[in-house]
């Protein structure tokens, strides 16, 4: 599960950006949103939530979700058919880390952060 994980990283690693929006879901089912992906410090995962530091325990976090923004394209919409235009979460990128171990999770995190490029200069 692993390998298939840090697979998924190395195919879209060279376009994150550390602006990147993402979204996780807690062990007891709690869902934080508009996160930006800051370091990990031992077994704890930083964000920043707007001019707030989050830290959650690796072993805290089942899944992080990077928010992929969706296009929107509404030619072609017949009668009945379904509209992917909005943000639905289908583009969005899914690290699962509920049958991870400690160790595995960290690996996962540091090949996230690992695979980020800067973000452009303004």
């Amino acid at each position: 599960m692993t390998a298939l994980l840090l697979a998924a990283l190395a195919l879209v690693g060279a376009g994150q950006a550390t602006e990147d929006v993402w979204q996780i879901t807690l062990k007891d089912g709690t869902i934080v949103w508009n996160l930006r992906l800051e370091a990990l410090r031992r077994d704890t995962v930083v964000f920043r939530q707007e001019k707030k530091t989050m830290r959650y325990p690796l072993l805290r976090v089942d899944e992080m979700r990077l928010v992929k923004a969706a296009k929107r394209d509404v030619g072609g919409v017949v009668d009945g058919a379904r509209y992917d235009g909005a943000a639905n979460g289908t583009s969005d990128l899914v690290y699962q880390l509920t049958l991870l171990d400690l160790a595995e999770r960290r690996q996962v995190v540091e090949q996230i952060l690992r695979t980020r490029t800067p973000p452009p200069q303004k």
